[in-house]
């Protein structure tokens, strides 16, 4: 016989892990979440210090791949996506930013009623159990828990006063409403360890008798009546199975799964279903659409001595920090190193900031052998980080056949506009004229990159085609709104078709200015309370 649920939740990432675990706080109500990864055994997992070798590595990781980009000389980006419990919040650099408050404030003003930011702040602070002084825009006592910085270095403070020389301001917060400056990132780490939603929310979740989770089951099929999601089809073992909803199916997988399986089942564009050979369910133009992303480029600086972390990046010093992280919670493997940053104007009309920046006092590649030669000529050194928070391109995600295992097609377009390359150009100058100020300056031996000789505009371009890459934040492939192009409405539901929702990164109709997680954890939040309320 054919199991029945009253909720099923794709996907037990940031968002769906959520979902799953407040849905279950309704006694009554059935619920199963379904991961295609599996679970979250490797220890390495838990080891902050190990989020840039982990989404570096196809272990437990979709590995996708872009199209050939026109805006990066044709070059393909590979685009980590976690395939395990707890998604790619498994393997990302735990950064916890919400964006500015215009952010939600545009959500709304596009039509999307109960997304301002005063609508969602007490959905972040609902998640968060803040580790910091008391601030009206913070939560204590739940679930996730969120701590400031945890390595004291000497770059990290020559970046943050050299912008402050250089005339920007200066915070203690990240997350405040209005946030701009420079300063130091918040994580979403607890004594010593990684803190995803799946450790924090999901797992103890599990408990109450009635919420399922099932793992390495990929979900390759939604199944259709009378214009309702009723059920849907996964393999496991190799398996085909089916299983239905009685109430309501909340798509989880993120700006690529998600739209993937709806294009699966039916339901998007007519002409590409037809071209895949799909059978139309529902003609939903805005599926795959308006897919964007961070685009960064990192600028490398050689210092003066030791200063850096380079010492403790060596590959058996780094060990000694992984072990005694994983034992006892302490010492540098207890943080991830992008402590510092910036989010800034690049002209001072903008109502908001439109390049931040991310800072590690290390060159890359960050771990070496003893008596390794570094590739620069130069072993001590930072990286920097420079990213437009609010691109203009937009690019699109397209089946590439009917093969439910079969990766989907995908460009986010970058650079696509004067705009976005524009900004990418201004932050590069802007940076290194901060760089220059006093506090940094007696620290810098070289530019290594761009490097002395990448001077006028068209060369800063050319530079950036070169190295731009992803900063792991893409976007909006299944928009909010109340446009003919957008696939869910304000309460997340599916346009045309019942008991279906969409609950995650792909729903932003304009990707927020800072790092996406932390926007995620709190679009689950809402879902499942408008769930509940009805």
């Amino acid at each position: 016989m054919t199991e029945t649920f009253d909720y099923i939740v794709v996907g037990a990432g940031s968002a769906g892990s959520v979902i799953g675990a407040r849905l279950s706080e309704d006694m009554d109500a059935r619920v199963l979440v379904l991961e295609a990864g599996g679970r979250d055994r490797m220890p390495l997992y838990k080891i902050p210090l190990m989020a840039g070798i982990l989404f570096r590595h196809q272990y437990n990781n979709w590995w996708y791949q872009t199209e050939p980009e026109p805006g990066l000389d044709g070059r393909r980006l590979r685009w980590p996506w976690g395939k395990v419990l707890g998604g790619s919040n498994q393997l990302n650099g735990m950064v916890y930013t919400r964006g500015h408050r215009l952010d939600y404030d545009t959500w709304r003003q596009m039509g999307n009623n109960g997304w301002g930011y005063d609508d969602v702040l007490p959905l972040f602070k609902k998640t968060e159990d803040f580790q910091g002084p008391s601030a009206a825009h913070h939560g204590t006592g739940g679930p996730l828990t969120v701590r400031s910085h945890g390595i004291r270095n000497a770059l990290y403070d020559a970046l943050i006063e050299s912008g402050r020389a250089a005339g920007f301001p200066v915070t203690e917060d990240f997350n405040e409403p209005e946030r701009e400056g420079f300063g130091r990132y918040h994580f979403t780490i607890k004594d010593g360890k990684r803190w995803p939603t799946a450790r924090a929310l999901l797992v103890p979740a599990l408990s109450r008798p009635n919420l399922t989770l099932r793992t390495k089951c990929h979900t390759t099929r939604l199944r259709m009546e009378n214009g309702r999601a009723t059920g849907l089809d996964y393999v496991e073992n190799g398996q085909v199975k089916t299983v239905r909803a009685a109430r309501e199916i909340v798509l989880s997988g993120g700006a690529i799964n998600s739209p993937q399986l709806l294009l699966l089942s039916g339901i998007g564009p007519a002409d590409h279903l037809k071209e895949m050979g799909i059978d139309i369910v529902h003609d939903l133009p805005g599926v795959g659409e308006n897919l964007h992303d961070h685009l960064v480029a990192r600028m490398q600086v050689a210092v003066h001595g030791n200063v850096d972390l380079y010492d403790e990046f060596r590959i058996d010093k780094a060990a000694f920090h992984v072990i005694r992280a994983y034992l006892f919670g302490s010492g540098l493997g207890s943080s991830f190193p992008l402590e510092a940053g910036c989010f800034i104007k690049t002209r001072p009309e903008l109502a908001t900031p439109d390049i931040q920046c991310n800072f590690v006092p290390a060159l890359i590649p960050t771990t070496h052998l003893p008596f390794a030669k570094s590739p620069f000529g130069y072993k001590h050194g930072f990286y920097h980080g420079i990213h437009q928070t609010q691109p203009e391109s937009r690019g699109w995600l397209k089946l590439r056949s009917r093969d439910p295992f079969a990766p989907p097609r995908m460009t986010a377009n970058y650079l696509a506009t004067e705009g976005d390359r524009r900004a990418m150009r201004d932050g590069v100058k802007i940076q290194r004229d901060v760089l220059k100020e006093a506090p940094m300056a007696k620290h810098v031996a070289a530019e290594l990159q761009p490097g002395p000789n990448v001077q006028s505009d068209g060369e800063i371009d050319a530079w950036i085609r070169r190295v731009g890459d992803t900063v792991y934040h893409p976007v909006g492939t299944c928009k909010m709104g109340i446009d003919d192009r957008a696939v869910v409405d304000p309460r997340l539901k599916v346009r045309g078709i019942d008991g279906l929702r969409v609950a995650d990164a792909s729903i932003m109709p304009i990707i927020n200015g800072s790092n996406t997680n932390a926007p995620t954890i709190m679009i689950a939040e809402k879902c499942a309370d408008m769930i509940r309320t009805g």
